[in-house]
């Protein structure tokens, strides 16, 4: 849909208005005047396109002054709702937010191991719970983002090298889910969501040169060098486990999902900890725990894989040259591992790089999923770029989780 302020002039003052009221609403017509300024007629004609449009709403009156009241204005929670979507191999979360970047809900359950379409169910029936419970229309979710792994097939709207999700490749993920869910769906790598996620509300704040490398399922990484996303020819930039790092990348299994993914993922990790005579972990999370608590050869695991995250997180940092590098996922985020990869950057890095540790956890995919989905929904109304970064809104905590 375009933009109902297409006039430019008119655009920039609706979306300087649009900031007021976000940032300072509850607000009269004459305070939004001062703050943006903009002349009050021209700041009335845009409120009341807004209230027209059901973007802003009355709340009340100014009182305890002299002379008479004014009414105050808000953005309105009817005005259009986003939906932010993470889809994991292990884990589903989908949350909902307002115009205003407020969160509404939240819920996270195990995905369908069934993958295929029966996951994209999932979504669709997460999805209209979550608008019922809040009393809203599924209709009115006006933009929406689904965070997955692997790399979008823009011919056939499936899902290449997400072998960790069954079926993925073989249904046409775009367009089932966009019948399923009644309004367009953009997607986009998780590892992508999860570095905007920590960019907009994380670790990597007012960082305009950040790679995020995630560990966890499997390998991924997310560039955000000066200020953009960097998605690369066909939007496989990032696909960092398929690096010939810490075996032999010509081995069938290597093939199948990148050798250092094959190393460094969940299962290589639980299977070497395995393979070196291990008995008392069941799972790789296990592995570090035990580890952390001094079982020898869960250590020497951990200490290997630090070691060839460190040597993929090298050739980063020689590459791309970051200011910041975040280490997420599962197994990513333990800041045991942040501190050996650290060490072996100090190493071996032609240049300096902070290490640092995520801190939305589990929540940096669906955070991310939702800067994007509002950006978009802003850019209904009041045009933007095409490219979408992290938006600097204010994003509380969900109130119910």
């Amino acid at each position: 849909m375009a933009a109902p302020f297409a006039n430019a002039t008119r655009q920039l003052s609706s979306r300087t208005v649009f900031d007021a009221l976000l940032h300072r609403g509850p607000i009269s017509r004459a305070a939004l005047a001062k703050v943006t300024g903009l002349s009050k007629q021209t700041t009335s004609e845009v409120i009341d396109g807004f209230v027209r449009l059901g973007l802003a709403r009355p709340a009340g009156r100014t009182s305890g002054s002299v002379g008479r009241t004014a009414v105050l204005y808000e953005l309105s929670p009817d005005g259009g709702h986003a939906l932010g979507i993470d889809l994991g191999a292990r884990r589903l979360t989908v949350a909902l937010a307002d115009l205003a970047g407020r969160v509404l809900a939240e819920r996270t359950e195990a995905t369908d191991p069934r993958g295929g379409a029966w996951v994209l169910d999932q979504i669709a029936y997460l999805a209209e719970r979550l608008a019922r419970e809040n009393n809203t229309h599924p209709s009115r979710i006006r933009s929406i983002v689904l965070g997955t792994p692997g790399v979008v097939n823009p011919r056939s709207g499936t899902i290449d090298l997400a072998p960790n999700i069954h079926d993925l490749d073989h249904v046409n993920v775009v367009s089932l889910l966009a019948e399923k869910l009644g309004s367009a769906v953009v997607l986009e790598n998780d590892i992508n969501l999860e570095l905007l996620g920590e960019i907009w509300h994380g670790c990597a704040q007012h960082v305009g040169n950040v790679a995020y490398l995630s560990l966890g399922s499997g390998v991924g990484l997310g560039l955000f060098i000066n200020g953009q996303l960097v998605r690369g020819e066909h939007a496989a930039a990032g696909e960092i486990g398929y690096l010939p790092i810490g075996g032999d990348p010509l081995l069938p299994e290597s093939r199948a999902q990148g050798c250092l993914e094959y190393q460094v993922g969940a299962a290589g990790v639980l299977r070497r900890y395995l393979e070196a005579g291990g008995t008392t972990a069941t799972t790789a999370l296990g592995v570090f725990e035990e580890a952390a608590a001094g079982e020898p050869t869960a250590a020497q695991v951990v200490e290997a894989t630090a070691h060839l995250i460190g040597l993929a997180a090298c050739a980063v940092v020689a590459v791309m040259d970051p200011k910041v590098l975040v280490l997420g996922g599962s197994l990513g985020g333990r800041p045991e591992l942040a501190v050996r990869v650290a060490a072996v950057l100090d190493r071996l890095a032609p240049r300096p790089v902070e290490v640092r540790t995520s801190t939305l956890g589990a929540r940096a995919g669906v955070v991310g999923a939702l800067s994007v989905a509002l950006r978009q929904l802003h850019e209904e109304f009041f045009g933007g770029s095409e490219h979408a970064t992290a938006l600097p809104l204010p994003l509380p905590p969900p109130r119910a989780a």
